[in-house]
């Protein structure tokens, strides 16, 4: 048996997996400030003929993801109303 505080962890957990798996551009500029964020404390600049010269990559969908939080916020909710 899960409390209400379990569901609702679940459920949003489930959601959250499912948004990363279906919308993964929406958390795009999320990923970018981070990145900006930590090479603010880099310990020094690295010159740039050692700099690697690479393109971002484009995120892409992951069904198995999306399907992992759905299936998460389902017997979440499975859990909660049998038990």
């Amino acid at each position: 048996m899960i409390g209400a505080a379990e569901l609702v962890n679940g459920i949003w957990m489930g959601t959250v997996l499912f948004a990363l798996g279906m919308f993964p551009a929406l958390f795009e500029n999320v990923i970018v400030s981070l990145r900006k964020f930590a090479n603010q404390f880099s310990p020094a600049p690295i010159p740039s003929r050692w700099q690697k010269q690479s393109q971002p990559v484009p995120l892409k969908q992951q069904p198995w993801l999306a399907a992992l939080g759905a299936a998460v916020s389902a017997a979440t909710v499975i859990l909660y109303f049998v038990g």
